[in-house]
């Protein structure tokens, strides 16, 4: 058994904190921080993702359209779906990895 806790040892900055809190034998468990006004310019992923709000509260982009998620919202794309993110408030978030996507990449956006 892992076990992880998203909503402790949080961190805040000028920049967007990402840590992988966990690895499964399917998928990877990030924890992005991200401070009133962090932006995640727009980027995609090469397998499908998840993105779900912790607390707080962010903008998301894509295709021309915007959401806004807060405290346990949740959107999902599909593979090579470009997309951007924006805080509006400090948040923490979970993404959702394929197994063989890497956290490297999602750290090269902030």
């Amino acid at each position: 058994m892992q076990q992880a806790a998203f909503l402790e040892t949080t961190r805040f900055g000028d920049k967007v904190q990402i840590d992988k809190m966990m690895e499964t034998p399917f998928s990877k468990e990030i924890r992005i921080c991200m401070a009133k006004g962090n932006v995640m310019k727009e980027h995609s992923a090469p397998g499908a993702i998840t993105i779900m709000v912790l607390n707080g509260c962010v903008s998301i982009t894509s295709m021309d359209a915007t959401v806004e998620l807060t405290d346990g919202g949740m959107v999902c794309f599909d593979a090579n779906v470009p997309h951007s993110l924006e805080a509006n408030e400090k948040s923490v978030l979970r993404l959702t990895l394929s197994k063989n996507d890497s956290i490297q990449r999602v750290i090269s956006l902030t």
